[in-house]
């Protein structure tokens, strides 16, 4: 029988790079604040806290007396400071040399703030792979936190206690299991619970059980129903109160303190994993189906059911093209960035929580992205690029891309896929025009369908989810193409504004995706269609760009569509809209229809106008798409792209020109 339980409380506290500043505001007032000054009043009883980089910069700006107050309790011992990579990246995603240098940047910031010296590392997503021990080990890192089902997966029984030497050609990192059945129990079932969970552990070794309680700090307060329940009902300090009454057996300490005075409990090599759950997200959803089919058929088998596992967390990159897009040109910038302001974006564009979607919304939050591609455009504008037209495979699917960069716009054609536009970057404005998003089947959308939960039911984010929007099936549709610009499209009818947005309208896969042979010489981007006969040609000039597009009849499709998608941010901002001929039509999510020969979408907070003009007339029509995504609040509707179909007669005996001007409206 364990002499005593050794616990540990950390807790993770993450915003990501581009987060809205009222979401930071809220956050900070509904759990930041009111847990720091719980354990202020109770200064006897230790905590480890990690914060990521974008966070601390934020309170660094906004209250820095909260930093100070940190300081302090870091001062008299009671907190201990646990590091990360600064920007909260994904590491293994990352070349080593990023690695290693934002696991510095984040020692250095600990180091001149708190005069914090601290050893630990938050593996961000606790997305592990082997490799990554040498490379910790190299970075001045003793110890990391995976989950215990991380363990289970790697051979280990039950619930392991104690902590763990990782090895990896000679080199070693320690591992701290964190408890899984911690994360559901806390905050939600009553504090004399969760001791009964941990007294159990004293059964379980000879020596000093060790149990580790690591979570997001944004539990304690912003997660649906939590503020009341923490700090109203003061679950918080009831359950320290109660740990503290019972130290004749519970012991709260710290890492480094259990590194002091205990010893590992042995070696572990544990398989690449994450989290439960995030393995899971990482699954197509017929995939998903069919793996919660399987835990619930071994419910009653906990020891066959640890062999039960998801997928990669790399796999999101595949299951988004838009994540791999994101990627791929963050992984160029790497090999460029040679000064400490590029590196500095180039950082900050590693930020992992645009790059995957669970339960919360990471990729489909607009916002997210957009301050990935502002940073991988702001890094790569320090590097004064030369302006012309050259050739890489950035998807690695063995044909190349082809990148065309003037003074104010970088844009990336796909010919193997109908030579469509794949990234439209506005230097100037710092935004990637094409950050827009393909709708997508998800697991949860059967909800949708069966209703979800009401706002009464909800204990967690991991619950059954609420709805928070009436009428969501009717923005539940899925696209069969991936939704960017320049796309061809052959129609014997003008689809309607709803249609478009609805995807009621025959889509020839074939036909939009049509391999393209390239001719690339001087400023011109020549692609030809040796199968369909349309054929386009893009040149380009430092801020206009224009689209020849050469094509012969087809008697059963008289009408040729070409489609842009354009990424707006706000479907109803007054400060952004479509106008033609000098009248406005309508806000970024308008649904219109009109005739002419030109159209302009104009953003006066960012300061910039798209106008286009055509050489034939054109029905123009105009939609907005939205995805229907979860949030940690529930599932939602979220504006993503504005839709432009411009048709017209197909042309036989001459080209159709499409001009694209951009305009800076303000320097």
């Amino acid at each position: 029988m364990a002499l005593k339980v050794k616990f540990v409380i950390c807790l993770h506290s993450h915003q990501p790079v581009g987060n809205l500043d009222f979401v930071f505001e809220d956050v900070y007032r509904q759990s930041y604040a009111p847990f720091l000054n719980v354990f202020e009043k109770m200064s006897e009883i230790p905590v480890s806290l990690h914060y990521s980089g974008p966070l601390l910069e934020w309170l660094d700006t906004h209250y820095p007396e909260y930093l100070d107050k940190i300081a302090e309790m870091v001062d008299r011992g009671q907190v201990e400071m646990v590091g990360g990579a600064f920007y909260e990246p994904i590491l293994t995603l990352l070349p080593t040399k990023d690695r290693i240098a934002q696991i510095k940047l984040m020692q250095h910031y600990l180091l001149d703030h708190f005069q914090a010296d601290s050893s630990g590392f938050w593996l961000a997503e606790r997305v592990w792979e082997q490799s990554l021990v040498a490379e910790l080990a190299d970075a001045a890192v003793r110890y990391t936190l995976v989950d215990h089902t991380h363990f289970n997966y790697g051979g280990f029984e039950g619930v392991p206690g104690g902590y763990y030497t990782a090895e990896d050609r000679g080199r070693a990192v320690t591992l701290f299991p964190i408890n899984e059945d911690l994360r559901y129990l806390i905050p939600f079932s009553e504090p004399e619970k969760v001791l009964a969970y941990l007294k159990k552990f004293l059964n379980k070794s000879d020596d000093e059980a060790i149990v580790v309680y690591a979570d997001d700090g944004e539990k304690f307060g912003s997660w649906p129903g939590t503020h009341e329940l923490v700090y109203t009902e003061k679950w918080l300090e009831r359950f320290l109160k109660l740990a503290k009454s019972n130290e004749d057996w519970l012991e709260l300490t710290s890492f480094e303190k259990i590194l002091r005075e205990n010893r590992s409990s042995g070696l572990a090599y544990l398989p690449d994993a994450s989290y439960r759950e995030m393995m899971e997200w990482s699954l197509e959803p017929e995939q998903q189906a069919r793996l919660d089919s399987l835990y619930a058929e071994f419910e009653k088998k906990p020891e066959q059911k640890v062999f039960i596992r998801g997928g990669s967390y790399r796999n999101f990159r595949k299951k988004y093209p838009e994540s791999f897009l994101m990627y791929a040109r963050m992984l160029s910038l790497s090999k460029k960035a040679d000064t400490e302001e590029s590196r500095t974006f180039l950082y900050r564009s590693q930020c992992n929580c645009a790059y995957w979607h669970g339960v919360f919304g990471g990729i489909y939050l607009p916002h997210l992205r957009n301050a990935i591609f502002e940073n991988i455009i702001a890094g790569e504008k320090t590097l004064n690029e030369p302006a012309g037209i050259t050739a890489t495979d950035m998807d690695l699917d063995g044909r190349d891309e082809w990148i065309v960069n003037t003074e104010k716009m970088k844009l990336i054609f796909d010919p193997d896929r109908g030579g469509r536009l794949l990234s439209w970057d506005l230097k100037e404005q710092l935004t990637n025009f094409q950050s827009t998003f393909t709708r997508r089947p998800e697991y949860y959308h059967h909800y949708v369908t069966e209703g979800g939960a009401k706002a009464s039911e909800m204990t967690g984010v991991h619950d059954t989810p609420l709805l928070k929007e009436p009428d969501l099936k009717k923005d539940l549709a899925y696209d069969s193409y991936q939704r960017v610009s320049i796309l061809e499209h052959r129609f014997s009818t003008v689809p309607t504004p709803e249609e478009i947005r609805t995807l009621q309208f025959p889509v020839d896969l074939p036909f939009i995706e049509r391999p393209l042979a390239v001719n690339a010489t001087g400023d011109r981007l020549e692609m030809l269609d040796h199968r369909f006969g349309v054929n386009k040609t893009i040149q380009v000039d430092k801020n206009t760009f224009s689209v020849k597009i050469h094509c012969k009849k087809e008697d059963n499709s008289p009408l040729l569509a070409v489609e842009w998608n354009l990424f707006t941010l706000s479907p109803t901002a007054p400060d952004k809209g479509f106008f033609a001929n000098g009248e406005f039509i309508g806000h970024a999510g308008t649904e219109s229809s009109l005739e002419g020969k030109e159209l302009q979408f104009r953003d006066e907070y960012r300061g910039f106008s798209i106008a286009f003009q055509l050489s034939e007339p054109a029905e123009i029509v105009i939609a907005p798409l939205y995805t229907v995504n979860l949030s940690e609040s529930g599932i939602e509707r979220v504006f993503q792209n504005s839709t432009i179909f411009f048709v017209m007669p197909m042309p036989f005996d001459h080209a159709l020109k499409l001009q694209v001007q951009y305009t800076q409206l303000f320097s």
